[in-house]
């Protein structure tokens, strides 16, 4: 199947993350930068570079690039791990990451190539980037702060200008703390990895980290699944929005979620509303009602729940540990003049889902009912983006609850917190609190909008805004 598109792809951006900066070409010598925010001043001495390799080069040497891999902004996955422990301990901590690093890019080797040509990845075994520093600061102080992105943004961010186009794929950064603590950041390119892959590659790599194997081996599968596009078309440039952007956390507590999901809850349509239905329908309740406070005319904008397919696709169409951008963008439009019930986008968010599934029907013995289901997701999709112009609005948010990133352990317990990177536009990442049942939320509007968001008092009864992490 070879698709023939012209559509307007920077809707593709709303399940992306911000492109982590700086120059390649530094020197390897340590050198120190001093980040400052409100609350924390953090001095980050970047202590050394080195490239990891697969420990077993044995393996596809080229990877075909999906049709949505193809046309996804340049940028990373990244999520951030704190532990809390013992000091002088870092060259232990050091060599058991590079070591089994190397073993687990033996499975996930995609990993460690380079893309070409923006539609295939080169699997030479070039290497992931593995970056050692250390913060001026104590991990207390700095979980006491948790919701600042800029500082989370600067421990994971590459010290060099990376790449992720073409190199490097992965980016593995451990930051050691003044006393006691450590974290590690890892990032992958969105090309070839999307938050599932990533709680996959971070679950395989721990183990390897603890002396098991990995049991599960891992499969590129993206490609067959959403054949790649004709390259030969012209696509139209991706739209960019200048405006300056800021995020913040918010943390939903079990009870209010209950709550949440009692008000959020249609005894006709949708009798039991589930956590992400209620927490996103507030969410994008709040989030329009700030930006269209400040408009003053009636304008159009997109809503999008991003919905990861493994689990709800049968094992025939998609293995469920299948590594790459496996996600499903159903959207809809609404009117500023909408007030964005609660019970009633929750019952739109649930006839999507419906919707899906009736995409997704097919005979698992029968290959042309498993083709056909596929064709039938890649269409739906690409109608989705091409009724929204590159102009318009959009509100997205990616949920990702239970994916096990507190299951973390590399052998020094499980992490204390655990963060996305910094994100773009107008979106939302839900991930699940350190307490379980809660969920913290991370926001991202433009500094304006975020200035009436974060004072909505409809958000506030059911949220904690930026609560400190207690280790």
């Amino acid at each position: 199947m070879l698709w023939r598109i012209h559509v307007s792809l920077s809707i593709l951006s709303i399940c992306t993350y911000t492109l982590q900066s700086a120059n390649m070409s530094s020197p390897q010598t340590p050198f120190s930068i001093l980040f400052k925010s409100k609350k924390v001043t953090m001095e980050l001495e970047l202590l050394s570079k080195e490239i990891i390799r697969p420990a077993s080069p044995n393996h596809l040497q080229t990877l075909s690039l999906s049709l949505f891999d193809q046309f996804l902004p340049s940028t990373y996955v990244s999520a951030i791990f704190f532990y809390d422990d013992q000091a002088n301990q870092e060259e232990i901590v050091v060599q058991r990451l590079k070591g089994s690093l190397s073993q687990t890019l033996s499975l996930f080797y995609p990993f460690a190539g380079r893309i070409k040509d923006g539609v295939t990845v080169h699997c030479n075994d070039e290497g992931a980037l593995f970056t050692e520093a250390r913060a001026d600061i104590l991990l207390y102080d700095f979980l006491r702060n948790p919701s600042d992105a800029d500082l989370v943004h600067k421990l994971i961010a590459s010290p060099d200008h990376a790449d992720p186009d073409t190199w490097p794929l992965l980016h593995v950064k451990v930051i050691f703390f003044r006393d006691r603590g450590f974290a590690v950041a890892v990032s992958v390119s969105h090309k070839i990895c999307d938050a599932a892959s990533l709680s996959t590659f971070v679950c395989s790599w721990t183990k390897a980290a603890k002396g098991y194997a990995d049991t599960v081996n891992p499969e590129f599968a993206a490609a067959d699944f959403y054949p790649p596009a004709d390259i030969t078309i012209e696509f139209p440039p991706l739209h960019v929005h200048e405006t300056k952007s800021k995020t913040k956390s918010f943390y939903f507590g079990a009870l209010m979620i209950e709550k949440l999901k009692n008000k959020a809850s249609d005894g006709k349509r949708v009798p039991q509303a589930t956590r992400v239905e209620s927490i996103t329908a507030l969410l994008f309740r709040c989030m329009t009602k700030a930006h269209q406070s400040k408009v003053g005319e009636i304008t159009e904008f997109a809503i999008t729940q991003t919905m990861d397919l493994r689990p709800r696709v049968s094992t025939s169409l998609l293995p469920h540990k299948a590594i790459g951008n496996f996600f499903f963008l159903p959207l809809f439009m609404e009117s500023s003049e909408s007030k964005m019930e609660i019970q009633e986008t929750v019952s739109k968010l649930h006839r999507t889902k419906e919707e899906l599934n009736e995409l997704i029907r097919n005979d698992p013995e029968d290959a042309k009912s498993r083709v056909e289901a596929k064709e039938r997701i890649a269409s739906a999709m690409l109608t989705s983006l091409c009724e929204v112009s590159p102009e318009t609005e959009t509100y997205a948010v990616s949920s990702w609850c239970r994916m096990s990133f507190y299951e973390a352990d590399f052998g020094w317990g499980n992490p204390v917190w655990v963060a996305p990177d910094s994100i773009d536009k107008t979106q939302v990442v839900l991930m699940d609190a350190k307490d379980v049942g809660g969920v913290e939320a991370w926001v991202t509007l433009s500094e304006t909008d975020m200035a009436m968001f974060e004072n909505d008092d409809e958000l506030l009864f059911f949220v904690t805004p930026s609560p400190s992490v207690l280790i």
